[in-house]
């Protein structure tokens, strides 16, 4: 139906896959109360209008390009919305709107 791109995100270095790792290893040994005492949050931007620049116009040879035949659409950093929330072993956390950039 349609395609869509893979989103794009920054590789960890190896300093993280480290840090991640001997996070990993201190708190495999933790018991179901401490990690109920645990929260997790996250945050996701969601794009509200997709861009999509590989649409082509075909026309003939000396036709203009009419505003007519043209569709609008959203510059890049429009149409897009950020959101931060959290969760635990008790309860959600809310989810927050998140106006300036991160």
């Amino acid at each position: 139906m349609c395609s869509r791109r893979p989103t794009r995100v920054p590789l960890l270095i190896k300093r993280h896959r480290q840090l991640c790792l001997q996070w990993a290893r201190e708190h495999r040994d933790w018991t179901m109360d401490e990690w109920r005492r645990f929260t997790w949050s996250d945050e996701s931007r969601f794009l509200i209008h997709q861009v999509d620049d590989r649409v082509k116009v075909r026309r003939l040879p000396g036709e203009q390009l009419l505003p007519s035949c043209t569709a609008g659409h959203e510059e890049a950093g429009g149409g897009g919305i950020m959101l931060w929330g959290t969760f635990s072993w008790a309860a959600l956390g809310p989810v927050v709107v998140v106006e300036q950039n991160m």
